[in-house]
């Protein structure tokens, strides 16, 4: 397990040193404007480092019958429309709206937009807004994430990973998918032994129901909600065990407790049972009542098996990358990292 978790962390660093391109790579880069399925891939060579790739691809040649417009006789074509038509339905999708097709009117807006932008584009050009410091680093660094962003997508299309690699690593890794037993609980704090011994009387006693009771007297911050834990109660060291983080925990839905509490908790035998009183870190007296038990399981193949392929591919991405390094020259002056503006 403790291996599955790093390379799990491996390849969260991979997403981080790749930035928002390896994100757009993974979670649907396949909705970008120019993830053209027809494209040759006679200009996507992963021999080519960025020195090497041309400042910009040659201009495409346009059709007659694919010229929608021109501007002082450049072109706006089918294709340009098409592109920004994919922008706007992966922008509308990003938002959690549905894209409906245009109108021909709203078709015609879309056009104008595009003649106005190249417009735009030629007025700072004869401005010489292209050969200003600013505009060139810009562009230098747009150019750069453009061209990594293909080298992702292309490599995304080509190393595939086969089922036998998927079964291997889910053998190898069996640890890493078990998923420990978890409770969900409700719970009353106090501050005096006497309150929670006295709680805990009525409680057993049934002359008042464990949500009311929190509501009246606990001092814990779920306490209007009838006391009930926001998460999904884990063992500590189980915890640790499967999260990177406190933060990839919560992220899950998932806490841990202080260990006298923790074994209060778990020692509860039956849904709606109760805890006894504990006096916690806090210095304060918890009562626990257990609202649903998930037993200890183990992840079936099939329910991981886009995770697993997904991070497998990852690794390969890595394997790539790391090879593209150990072909070049890499020069780090990470002392001048303390000037740069934030």
């Amino acid at each position: 397990m403790g291996d599955h978790m790093n390379d799990k962390r491996r390849a969260q660093t991979i997403l981080w040193s790749c930035g928002f391109l390896s994100l757009l790579l993974i979670a649907g880069c396949d909705k970008l404007p120019w993830n053209a399925k027809s494209r040759g891939e006679s200009h996507a060579s992963s021999g080519l480092t960025t020195a090497q790739s041309s400042p910009a691809p040659s201009k495409p040649q346009v059709l007659p019958g694919d010229v929608l417009a021109t501007v002082n006789g450049a072109v706006v074509s089918k294709k340009d429309l098409e592109l920004r038509l994919q922008e706007l339905k992966t922008l509308a999708e990003s938002a959690d709206q549905a894209g409906t097709p245009l109108t021909r009117e709203q078709l015609e807006q879309v056009l104008e937009e595009l003649i106005n932008t190249e417009l735009m584009s030629q007025d700072a050009a004869a401005r010489g807004l292209d050969r200003s410091l600013d505009v060139a680093q810009r562009w230098e660094y747009v150019r750069r994430g453009f061209f990594a962003q293909e080298w992702l997508r292309w490599h995304q299309e080509h190393l595939s990973v086969a089922p036998e690699e998927v079964d291997k690593y889910y053998e190898d890794n069996k640890a890493g998918f078990r998923v420990p037993s978890r409770l969900r609980l409700r719970q009353i704090v106090v501050a005096l032994e006497e309150q929670a011994n006295r709680a805990l009387s009525q409680l057993h006693g049934g002359t008042t129901d464990f949500a009311n009771l929190a509501q009246q007297i606990s001092l814990g911050p779920t306490a209007a909600k009838g006391g009930e834990l926001p998460f999904w109660l884990m063992r500590a060291n189980e915890k640790a065990f499967l999260y990177g983080s406190e933060t990839d925990a919560q992220a899950d839905g998932v806490m841990s407790l202080d260990p006298s509490l923790e074994a209060a908790a778990f020692a509860i035998d039956k849904v709606n049972g109760l805890s006894s009183y504990v006096k916690g870190a806090d210095s304060q007296y918890h009562i626990f009542q257990l609202v649903e038990r998930q037993e200890e399981h183990q992840r079936e193949k099939q329910a991981v098996w886009d995770d697993v392929k997904s991070f497998l591919s990852l690794q390969k991405l890595r394997e790539a990358i790391d090879t593209l390094q150990g072909k070049t020259t890499v020069e780090r002056f990470t002392d001048r990292l303390e000037h740069v503006t934030q």
